[in-house]
């Protein structure tokens, strides 16, 4: 920063068009306006992001005691002291701040507060040139719902054309999609059709007898000729399509990521088999499409055997080099997961629909320190991370709410989550360098995550 000139800023909202000059970088700063309080605090009135001459605000605020992790951002800006007393530290510079203070930071320069009083330390962060934050790629796409099937007893496809003029974006095998319901829902489903397909997606729907009500809606209200906003593909479920051979496992609707990956593999020509496992004919969804692909089926129908199906007699006989992959209810899964592990299996793969741990409800009082804004939260006792993030404003991509989809996983920069989801990998849980923040919580005092 070339000049500064400080006047004191009133926080008072009568006298906040007081005139403020700043130069940073020899751009002229307007005098600041649009700032008001209320019991929240100081919020900016419009949208962080803005164009033309006009400022970005953001509340930084840390509890006694509290800090913010060294950061860097890439435009320049400011900290105006509202309240309390502490220190900012600039590159290798550490300034005392209280009250009134301002502390100019210039673009791609590290930095970093922390309160040293007794109550609150409240800063005001101004941003001119305005800041204008990366935003994620929008998951959203619209589509038309062209056609309702059904395919068993309380199951249902649902197909999915683009706009006139458009193309879906591709996908691989195994990938789901996020459907957002007319009724305020956001519910996952795997895409159960060819991966070449470009111009539609296929999902296969579950009336679930506990459903919270996403199930529900697609088969009671959704109709054809309808306009739903969806996600783009994603994919925690990757299929190894160079495999010497590969053992495909389906239990009930299940069957929709593994139909997708049995139609990717034959379309290769590898060596592939499927066992698919149901109550009854009557609930095995998809049948006349499976039996078309013209590779190995073994069908197994508890109401016709008397009993679940042996998973560990058929994992036992099948060539130890293979990639095992399975998709069902709880029961099955943990069974597979098991058996697979016992049997010295080297490649087990499998995707759950419900979540296996308990859900993400603290206990216990721990922070969260945001890295690109330096703001400070509270998660308090009975509330899920995610909750406490979208209650403060942060937007943060979720889904399922259930840690199965994996919409919300966050980068940890600092601290031990307590992992409760069915979506990360082994060694995505060991490395603690990622998170589903909609059910997993800190088993420490404190997080710090790149938001």
């Amino acid at each position: 920063m070339n000049s500064i000139r400080r006047e004191p800023l009133s926080s008072d909202p009568a006298t906040a068009k007081a005139s403020v000059t700043w130069h940073v970088d020899e751009v002229p700063w307007v005098p600041l306006t649009g700032v008001f309080v209320d019991k929240s605090g100081y919020k900016p009135l419009t949208d962080t992001t803005y164009t033309g001459n006009a400022y970005s605000l953001e509340l930084a605020s840390v509890g006694p005691g509290g800090s913010s992790p060294t950061h860097v951002e890439p435009h320049a800006h400011l900290f105006y002291v509202l309240s309390g007393h502490g220190e900012v530290t600039v590159g290798d510079e550490v300034t005392e701040v209280t009250a009134g203070s301002v502390s100019p930071i210039s673009a791609g320069v590290p930095h970093s507060f922390r309160n040293l009083g007794d109550s609150a330390l409240e800063m005001l962060v101004v941003y001119h040139p305005p800041l204008a934050r990366n935003k994620p790629e929008t998951t959203q796409l619209r589509a038309t719902v062209h056609a309702i099937r059904h395919e068993a007893q309380r199951v249902v496809s649902v197909e999915l054309r683009p706009q006139p003029g458009s193309t879906f974006p591709a996908f691989d095998a195994g990938a789901h999609i996020d459907l957002h319901l007319p009724n305020g829902m956001i519910r996952s489903y795997s895409l159960c059709n060819s991966s070449d397909d470009k111009d539609r997606y296929v999902i296969g729907v579950l009336n679930v007898e506990e459903s919270r009500g996403g199930s529900r809606y697609v088969h009671e209200q959704l109709r054809v000729g309808a306009q739903i906003e969806i996600s783009r593909p994603r994919s925690n479920f990757p299929l190894h399509e160079n495999a010497v051979h590969t053992v495909l496992i389906a239990g009930g609707v299940g069957i929709t990521p593994i139909l997708s990956m049995a139609r990717r593999l034959c379309a290769l020509g590898r060596s592939v088999e499927l066992l698919y496992c149901a109550r009854s004919r009557r609930e095995a969804a998809f049948v006349e499409e499976i039996e078309a692909l013209g590779h190995e089926v073994s069908w197994h129908f508890d109401d016709e055997q008397g009993e679940r199906v042996d998973l560990v007699q058929f994992l036992a006989t099948r060539r130890r080099d293979a990639h095992f992959y399975a998709c069902g209810p709880t029961p099955m899964l943990d069974d597979f997961e098991r058996h697979g592990r016992e049997l010295g299996l080297a490649h087990v793969y499998l995707e759950r629909f419900v979540a296996r741990d308990a859900p993400g409800e603290t206990t216990k009082r721990y922070r969260v320190e945001l890295s690109r804004s330096g703001r400070s939260l509270e998660v308090a006792p009975g509330k899920t991370l995610l909750q406490t993030l979208l209650d403060a404003g942060v937007q943060v991509p979720h889904s399922c709410t259930q840690g199965v989809c994996g919409a919300c996983k966050t980068r940890v920069l600092s601290g031990e989550p307590d992992h409760r989801d069915s979506v990360l990998s082994a060694s995505e849980r060991e490395s603690n360098a990622v998170m589903t923040v909609c059910v997993s919580g800190c088993k420490g005092e404190s997080l710090v995550l790149d938001l």
